[in-house]
């Protein structure tokens, strides 16, 4: 029988309990992963993971071939059997960084390593269960610096061409899952440059080919975008550059969020060991006892993502990602972990006390916030009015059975819509692709590829909206359909009890993809632009008379003289978008000259 003693002093077996330790994690990650529905993150990735494409609007492709592939396979849609391979990926996550403390320091440290990595909160349920591209993007990262570890500070380097060839494809398959990977090519550059024992690299050719083929698996991912008017690197740049006064408020938010996720006393201590490493220097035996040099390249890896992301949150609004540090700090809890064996050999209670409380404490909020978002039971403990973090956690399954009783999905020609990618991915889950489901709201983000808007022109459905004012949404909608109504409004209940009230559903009926602008009158009109389309052409008639100018969103587009009723046409820009926006056609000329009709052909 093992020894109770789980300690560097023991004779303990470490490799048994970590494997004891990511049975017990995975167990706790399947009820967890059957216990609640989808969150606002996962009901989208599933609904844009119903169409394969080469690559995605948010991300690169690979969760989402997972996602895809996992649904074909299967023939079901159930939330837990969709969430199973990101689950089992994070099994093999937690054995590579078993294997990475292992061969950096000892089996004790990839003991600790999978400890602290499981008992961090946003690994512990988000990164460890859900559906998102942080699950294989964390099994390639750890999977690359394996290798990389080996290569640099181990005996990876006696079989140059095989090592460095894995390196690269696990490289690849980091960036196809997201783009943090470039990350490690440039912690591995650093240490290269750094470290005078791998400087010998640069004249090797492996390393250069090993990047070559990480760029090749990559290449599914500019291909997509060169097709797509560049979104993805737009979207995800103007992310991390947007350029904006600095704030150093959503900076604070953005320190504190990350430390709330990680874990505060795993994430001080973890950045404090990476920062040590690297002063240490680039062949330095840090902690006691560790491969010299193997600190460095993972703090080099793991430090640049965990400031960078940090310091953008002071030029850009971040929003609540409070996860993009996560990788980094994954590879600093390798370096955290051989510092803890070190430790644990002359204070064993300190060490128990610190990790035994850290896992306690999150299985048990943690515990507790997946047993009341699946019964709601903190609402009869706690009564009264306050923000119940687990409400985007909720199905909207009462929206799915009112649109079975309108016969939603009784005909082929119905759709049903929504006005915003949040929407759209609840929605999907309830309409399971029996139904086109267009998103054509400012911000479909990538649900706008999964249906082509030109295809539903003549036909009805249904959409269902979340909004305090639904006259703005029928208003909206009324410039592309003969006619939209309020049809029925549904409550989304737990236990009986209303946590999302009053979500919309409207009947709108002929859809106009061209056409027509409705309630034409005055000297300007607003051009609705439909998502992934463009306005190619407009036509109309202005009355009056006199020399009239035309300009659309302030460029100039057409002159001529008008004489009572007067037709005009001209070749529109044909700008772009992801989401619809409103441009503005304007006249300007003699007062009396005003637009009569417009039709606009879009494509």
């Amino acid at each position: 029988m093992a020894s109770s003693d789980v300690s560097p002093r023991s004779s303990a077996n470490p490799a048994v309990w970590a494997l004891i330790l990511i049975g017990l994690a995975l167990l706790f990650r399947l009820w967890g992963a059957t216990a609640i529905g989808f969150g606002t993150g996962e009901a989208y990735y599933a609904s844009s993971a119903r169409e394969l494409h080469l690559s995605y609007f948010d991300q690169p492709p690979l969760s989402l071939w997972i996602i895809w592939a996992t649904m074909k396979l299967t023939g079901s849609e159930a939330v837990w059997l969709l969430r199973l391979p990101f689950v089992l990926m994070f099994v093999v996550t937690s054995f590579l960084v078993y294997r990475l403390g292992e061969k950096v320091h000892s089996g004790w440290a990839g003991f600790y390593a999978v400890l602290i990595l499981n008992v961090s909160a946003i690994f512990t349920l988000s990164v460890g269960s859900w559906l998102q591209p942080d699950a294989p993007m964390m099994l390639f990262w750890a999977a690359t610096c394996l290798v990389l570890v080996d290569i640099f500070v181990g005996q990876g380097g006696e079989r140059p061409w095989r090592n460095w060839l894995l390196a690269g494809l696990w490289l690849g398959l980091t960036l196809l899952s997201k783009y943090h990977g470039a990350f490690i090519g440039l912690g591995a550059a650093i240490f290269m440059l750094a470290n005078a024992n791998a400087r010998r690299w640069f004249a090797h050719p492996a390393p250069y080919v090993a990047a070559l083929l990480a760029l090749v698996i990559f290449l599914p991912v500019p291909i997509w975008n060169a097709q797509n008017h560049w979104v993805s690197f737009a979207f995800q740049g103007g992310r991390a550059l947007a350029e904006e006064s600095w704030n150093w408020a959503r900076l604070i938010r953005m320190i504190v969020g990350q430390l709330l996720y990680i874990v505060p006393w795993l994430a001080l201590p973890a950045i404090w060991v990476g920062l040590h490493a690297i002063f240490a220097g680039p062949r330095a035996q840090y902690p006691q006892g560790s491969v010299p040099g193997a600190a460095a390249l993972l703090a080099y890896i793991g430090v640049p993502p965990v400031i960078f992301f940090t310091l953008v949150a002071l030029w850009s609004d971040t929003q609540f990602h409070f996860h993009w540090q996560a990788p980094g700090y994954m590879s600093l809890f390798i370096i955290l972990a051989a510092s803890t064996t070190v430790i644990a050999r002359r204070h064993a209670w300190l060490i128990r006390t610190w990790l035994g409380a850290t896992a306690a404490i999150t299985v048990l909020l943690i515990g507790a916030l997946l047993s009341h978002a699946a019964t709601g039971w903190a609402r009869q403990a706690f009564p009264g009015q306050w923000e119940d973090p687990t409400v985007p956690q909720m199905a909207w399954t009462e929206v799915g059975e009112a649109l079975n009783r309108l016969n939603a999905f009784a005909t082929p020609d119905t759709f049903v819509g929504g006005l915003n990618w949040i929407e759209c991915g609840y929605l999907d889950a309830q309409t399971a692709g029996r139904a086109p489901l267009p998103c054509i709201g400012e911000d479909p983000r990538n649900i706008a590829f999964n249906v082509d808007l030109a295809d539903l022109a003549g036909r009805s459905g249904y959409f269902v909206t979340r909004t305090t004012d639904p006259q703005s949404s029928i208003a909206y909608l009324a410039q592309l359909f003969d006619s939209v109504s309020l049809v029925e409004t549904v409550d989304i209940k737990r236990n009986g009890l209303v946590e999302i009230p009053d979500l919309q559903i409207l009947s709108a009926t002929n859809f106009h993809f061209d056409g027509s602008v409705p309630d034409v009158s005055g000297r300007s009109v607003s051009l609705l632009e439909l998502p992934r389309t463009a306005i190619t052409r407009v036509e109309g008639q202005v009355t009056g008379s006199g020399p009239v100018d035309l300009w659309l969103d302030g460029v100039q587009v057409a002159s001529f003289t008008a004489n009572g009723p007067t037709a005009f046409a001209f070749d529109a820009p044909g700008r772009w978008d992801v989401g619809a926006r409103n441009s503005t056609l304007e006249i300007t000329g003699p007062e009396d000259v005003e637009f009569t009709a417009v039709s606009v052909t879009r494509q």
